[in-house]
């Protein structure tokens, strides 16, 4: 649990920002406290996100298999989030 909490960064995304690419390599995970994300999947659907969701969740399945892609969010409005990173930054 020590080497989770050493790696979660609070962070603040702009209206706009992509906060993860689809088809990339996972490197956060995403736990929003406060605004709102679209989650867009690899068949162009979006699914809207806010306080309590998380998005980037197949970091874990990259931990386990180590590899993953993500899909593609997109700030809908300002951000803020506490984030799970796979390196430190």
């Amino acid at each position: 649990m020590d080497a989770v909490c050493e790696r979660l960064r609070q962070k603040t995304y702009i209206k706009g920002s992509i906060i993860l690419n689809q088809g990339c390599i996972v490197e956060k995970m995403v736990f929003i406290v406060r605004g709102k994300l679209e989650s867009i999947g690899g068949d162009g659907v979006g699914v809207p996100l806010s306080e309590g969701d998380v998005c980037g969740e197949e970091l874990l399945t990259w931990y386990l298999e180590n590899s993953s892609s993500v899909s593609t969010g997109i700030a809908i409005l300002g951000i803020m989030a506490t984030c799970l990173l796979t390196t430190l930054h």
